[in-house]
């Protein structure tokens, strides 16, 4: 067996039936050239009679059928003397398969169609049951009515259909996936090899009717399926979490690029990478939130002199996910209360936030990010309450006071270029490095703005009492009649895109705003400056959370215009 089919071998051996069996098995038939009549998702919480699946196509002979599958995994993944003949065990679910017949009258010709029943799983037949298993088989099946496929014929076709044809057909992503998976949970790692596999698959496609391009998506979501299987075997779900992110983002950018964002077969695609990611952000947080929310449950006891920088970065890139895991899964499952939901979920970082104190004490300036994006996530209309205006307010007067107090104690701001060893040679030496940047700021000019949303002048006059004149305060935006700024977006970090708007002077261009503190007249240059949103496609076809996931995983600033539309004019 060539190492390829080790890796397909192990890796299905391990698959659970449910989300995991389930998902992966019906995009092989696909590729199969089998036609899907009904999945397990379809038909859970009913009796599916020994039908996971029920689909159309040929056997080796060329014949058409109406095939049922049903499938077995994780505990049930061999067939034992123990899950034979237990409720709902191989036994039962195979005489309920050939008793039991579907109909379908809308597909013509279906219910003439000769039937097989096949067994899917992912181990073996033992031999202590295998006479008995035969004996059942030989006395209610003609030749032809029944097939098992067992672990290596899984194998076989997986490899034949997926790996070695498509994924794995060439040197290269064959050596990146080995090498991915061998370094998944090493430390700081950056995932340069899964970026560059997934790269490849794109470079693949020579054009939207190649066979390349039919398998591209049952690709990357087999990949994102192997990343979160390694990642819960090494009880380590970042690499899963963080590679997601790339892929996510990197199809979409693709489908932005080759205008293939009206394809409904298309997005309809992507949304079941969407789905695939959710199940990794679910997951995560069902190991990680019980503990974050609790007092100080972000604070690792054991960083000792670290934990003055790693406590609020680790807050605020948990603030990241957490929105983020949010807004992904009120894309991908439609509630029938979304208000209730939101709320639900505002509750719940509510209560984390005031657990941790990291949220509160930003060191980077592009923490800007994480902490607009709770801003915005708070302030839809449809669902807010006194309550989240209330702590709104709290966290924000929270973050300017510890910025002050940073500011007289050390004498320093958040560093504005995000250099970390510079924040660790400041912290240590107790002296600001000749690196150490903190003359401008973007996150103090957002605050700044957003003092005007909650109409705060008494918090607009605490900022200007701890920072400089010289201090320069920027807003940073993009023109978009000269980038195609959705697109860049999604593909990398924006440096000379990105202009800046100095809001240290008011119109005369003369007078600093410290020396002016003048907070209507403030409200007033600002309002001159707002304008309309931007719409982006990406908005408009109910995918924003990915557009907010791009400003986050590629550190780019939110653009004025989103908090800027939440200042009342009055």
């Amino acid at each position: 067996m060539s190492s390829n089919n080790i890796i397909v071998r192990e890796y299905l051996a391990s698959l659970k039936e449910d989300n995991e069996l389930d998902y992966l098995f019906p995009i092989l038939l696909n590729l199969m050239g089998f036609r899907i009549i009904q999945t397990a998702k379809e038909s859970k919480g009913q009796s599916q009679y020994g039908k996971d699946i029920i689909a159309i196509g040929n056997d080796n002979k060329g014949v058409k059928h109406k095939w049922y599958f049903e499938l077995k995994g994780f505990s049930d993944r061999d067939i034992t003397q123990a899950n034979y003949s237990k409720p709902d065990g191989i036994r039962e679910s195979i005489i309920e398969a050939k008793d039991t017949v579907f109909k379908d009258s809308t597909i013509t010709g279906f219910n003439e169609l000769p039937t097989k029943i096949v067994v899917v799983h992912n181990g073996v037949l033992k031999t202590n049951i295998r006479d008995t298993f035969e004996g059942l088989i030989s006395r209610e099946f003609k030749e032809g009515e029944f097939e098992r496929w067992d672990i290596y014929h899984l194998t076989d076709i997986f490899s034949e259909h997926l790996f070695n044809e498509y994924l794995l057909s060439d040197d290269a992503s064959n050596r990146l996936l080995k090498k991915t998976l061998a370094f998944l949970d090493s430390p700081d790692n950056e995932y340069k090899e899964f970026k560059e596999l997934v790269d490849i698959q794109f470079d693949k496609i020579i054009n939207i009717k190649s066979r390349a391009f039919a398998k591209l998506f049952a690709t990357l979501n087999l990949l994102n399926s192997l990343i979160f299987h390694y990642s819960k075997e090494n009880n380590y779900l970042v690499p899963a979490k963080e590679c997601s992110k790339y892929l996510i983002l990197k199809t979409w950018h693709w489908i932005l690029i080759n205008n293939l964002q009206s394809k409904h077969p298309i997005i309809a695609e992507f949304n079941k990478l969407l789905k695939g990611q959710l199940h990794i952000y679910d997951k995560y947080f069902q190991k990680t939130f019980s503990i974050a929310k609790i007092e100080n449950g972000l604070f690792y006891e054991s960083g000792a002199f670290y934990e003055k920088i790693g406590y609020p970065l680790r807050c605020f890139e948990y603030l990241d996910d957490v929105i983020y895991c949010c807004r992904l899964r009120d894309t991908v499952i439609k509630s029938k209360k979304p208000v209730l939901l939101k709320n639900r979920q505002k509750d719940l970082i509510i209560e984390l936030i005031e657990n941790n104190s990291g949220f509160v004490r930003p060191i980077f300036d592009n923490h800007s990010i994480p902490i607009i994006q709770l801003l915005l996530f708070f302030s839809d209309n449809k669902s807010l309450r006194k309550k989240d205006v209330e702590f709104l307010g709290n966290f924000f007067q929270d973050i300017i006071s510890n910025l002050k107090i940073e500011k007289i104690r050390h004498n320093r701001l958040p560093e504005l270029h995000n250099r970390i060893d510079a924040i660790i040679e400041f912290m240590a030496i107790g002296e600001k490095p000749e690196e150490y940047c903190d003359t401008s700021s973007i996150l103090l000019a957002v605050l700044l703005e957003v003092t005007v949303i909650f109409n705060a002048e008494f918090l607009f006059k605490e900022i200007l009492s701890f920072i400089d004149d010289k201090l320069s305060l920027q807003i940073v935006s993009i023109d978009n009649t000269k980038y195609k700024v959705e697109q860049l977006l999604f593909e990398k970090h924006l440096h000379n895109e990105y202009y800046v708007d100095c809001i240290e002077r008011v119109q005369d261009g003369l007078k600093l705003l410290k020396s002016e503190a003048n907070f209507k007249e403030f409200k007033k240059s600002i309002m001159e400056k707002k304008e309309s949103a931007k719409p982006y496609v990406t908005d408009e076809l109910g995918l924003a959370c990915i557009r907010y996931l791009a400003h986050s995983y590629f550190r780019n600033e939110i653009l004025p215009e989103e908090w800027r539309s939440l200042i009342n004019e009055k």
